[in-house]
């Protein structure tokens, strides 16, 4: 049995015993801390298999390149995406189902958004490997099937327009992608209660295209600051 360093969230690093089968997983879970940290740049396998006190050959058995660890990397931060989607939906009751639908596509894609304010490293990393990589994009893909379920259930509530397919809903996906870019990469302070507030807003607007017109009556008394007339005075 070998003492694996395994590194926490926050950087910090205790000692967990694992057998030699798991090693491979071992790898991964150093790497990720590592990416969670500094990005894809600080996965390197020659310094991950001494640190987890293992030779680099014994690391090298386990992943065909350096590319390979990186994409196992990024696969699992979907993985934890998709975990806090799903963890976002479920909310207190709501009373109105059309609002309770409306809420529940709203929050998730706040969450994915939150993901790259909380993960901007990993989220970086996740991002550039997702064209390249059929192993990455399959575990994408399970966003998309998780928040077409919430489309679903919301078009039989009577909250979204019949046929959406949330893949296609570019809008919405502008504001979810490019919101979350301001994150992961800096650009912009997504922390304050004011990008908070900027944040939300802009989701709910960018819903506008899939809601049926008792979404919308039920929008803009939830929140009305999504509401575009009042802003135009009308």
């Amino acid at each position: 049995m070998v003492e694996a360093g395994i590194a926490t969230a926050e950087g910090a690093v205790k000692k967990k015993a694992y057998h030699h089968g798991d090693l491979r997983n071992a790898i991964i879970q150093e790497a990720t801390a590592r990416a969670r940290v500094s990005g894809e740049k600080a996965i390197i396998l020659r310094e991950i298999a001494p640190h987890i006190g293992v030779s680099a050959t014994a690391a090298y058995r386990h992943f065909a390149n350096r590319q390979q660890l990186v994409e196992e990397v990024a696969a699992r931060g979907f993985v934890e995406l998709v975990g806090r989607v799903a963890a976002a939906t479920v909310g207190g009751a709501v009373s109105d189902p059309v609002l309770a639908a409306y809420r529940e596509l709203r929050e998730a894609a706040l969450a994915v958004v939150e993901f790259s304010i909380d993960e901007p490293a990993w989220a970086r990393t996740m991002m550039e490997n997702l064209g390249p990589s059929e192993t990455v994009a399959a575990h994408a893909d399970a966003i998309n099937v998780e928040l077409q379920a919430i489309v679903e259930r919301g078009i039989e509530a009577g909250a979204f327009r019949p046929g959406v397919v949330m893949n296609d809903e570019l809008p919405l996906w502008a504001a979810i992608d490019g919101l979350s870019a301001q994150a992961m990469f800096g650009i912009r302070p997504m922390r304050t209660p004011d990008a908070a507030r900027s944040t939300a807003r802009t989701i709910d607007l960018c819903m506008t295209d899939l809601l049926t017109d008792e979404a919308l009556r039920a929008r803009d008394e939830a929140f009305p600051a999504a509401d575009i007339t009042a802003d135009a005075g009308v």
